[in-house]
């Protein structure tokens, strides 16, 4: 199976996730992309996160109408910091391909994670440009990524959504309109927990 690792903290889960994940799964032809909430991200402020239980319950409910699609808690089991090595150790096995999806903003730190070497040794890295990061800078360090730790990248063509959690965060919060944002189902969950208010 040609599996993909999607993490993120979900904050909550927003239509351009989903659609990234699909497209993804088209482009490189992968059978699954596993959705996993994190739950300490390192390096990012996580004061104003909502708590794990519902940032994996709105990954579901987005998720449920994509067979493509699986969402998993197995960061949010782990407690502690979520070290994608460690969820690569956790999901590896010899029947599976595994793939990362990564932001190119993260793609250009990717040498600077908890166990790098052990994620360029185990995983292909797939890549959404995102608009501040033009091709040019993706290919000066996917070279640098190949030459100093052999590790094996793929660019998508399509570039991430201007969509993010932090803008319908703040228009929960303001009670602006979002309902084109998110999945219904999510902005019914998030309305009945009082989340983001």
């Amino acid at each position: 199976m040609r599996r993909a690792i999607y993490g993120g903290s979900f904050n909550p889960i927003h239509n351009d996730h989903i659609k990234l994940a699909l497209q993804f799964a088209q482009q490189f032809e992968l059978d699954r992309v596993t959705l996993i909430p994190t739950n300490i991200t390192p390096l990012k402020d996580n004061s104003r996160i909502a708590a794990g239980k519902h940032r994996y319950q709105m990954c579901l409910l987005a998720a449920q109408d994509h067979p493509e699609l699986e969402v998993s808690d197995i960061e949010l089991r782990r407690k502690g910091e979520s070290y994608t090595s460690d969820t690569i150790k956790e999901l590896w096995n010899d029947d599976d391909r595994l793939f990362l999806i990564v932001g190119a903003d993260m793609y250009m730190t990717l040498d600077r994670w908890h166990e790098a070497q052990y994620i360029f040794d185990h995983v292909t890295v797939l890549v959404a440009p995102r608009g501040e990061y033009d091709y040019d800078s993706l290919e000066e360090k996917y070279l640098f990524y190949r030459e100093q730790y052999g590790c094996r990248t793929l660019i998508a063509h399509q570039a991430i959504g201007e969509l993010s959690s932090t803008m319908i965060r703040e228009g929960i919060a303001s009670g602006a309109d979002v309902s084109h944002m998110i999945d219904p189902r999510v902005l019914d969950y998030i309305q009945k927990h009082d989340l983001y208010r």
